[in-house]
């Protein structure tokens, strides 16, 4: 898009603010996984830096799952604003015992959603061997059978929604008008 996602602004808050804002109703700490500038509002919240050698956002969530390994995570990628608290409740809602993680499925679509899921603790296991594997792709976290992979209500699917373009940026905020 040109410039840090987690930076626009939307209602005078950055995209990364109001994803915060929405995940501190369900967890203890917050944290901000990856690089790039921090608001100077959110300078209280731990940063945890990318692990060196593993790309993408794999590189993230394993960092935290690392700097906290005893901690479940909800993962939401900074390119996803639309968050809602009635998707995190949904999302929640699913875990059972024994599951590792929550990756939705959304209706219609073939394939998961990573960057908007939950992980158990011991879904650090499952990310180390895909680094071992040289597979960074989050997505295939889905393939292990402790993972689940439900579709969310079609009223809450928005909350999974990615925005890579300035268009997609610009036809959500008309929608909104």
């Amino acid at each position: 898009m040109g410039r840090p996602k987690h930076l626009i602004q939307r209602n005078g808050k950055t995209w990364l603010e109001n994803i915060i804002e929405v995940l501190q109703q369900f967890t203890e700490k917050v944290v901000i996984a990856g690089k790039g500038e921090i608001p100077s509002e959110l300078s209280d919240y731990p940063c945890v830096p990318d692990i060196p050698g593993v790309a993408g956002p794999l590189s993230g969530m394993l960092a935290a799952m690392r700097w906290s390994p005893n901690a479940s995570w909800l993962v939401v990628a900074c390119d996803m604003p639309d968050i809602t608290v009635e998707a995190v409740k949904w999302l929640l809602m699913n875990r059972t015992p024994g599951v590792r993680g929550i990756l939705p499925k959304l209706p219609g679509s073939t394939f998961v959603e990573p960057l908007f899921a939950y992980y158990d603790f011991r879904a650090v296991g499952i990310l180390e061997s895909m680094v071992v594997r040289s597979d960074f792709s989050p997505r295939n976290i889905a393939a292990h059978n402790k993972v689940v992979t439900p579709t969310p209500p079609p009223q809450l699917a928005g909350s999974w929604r990615n925005i890579n373009s300035e268009i997609e940026h610009n036809n959500n905020n008309n929608s909104r008008a």
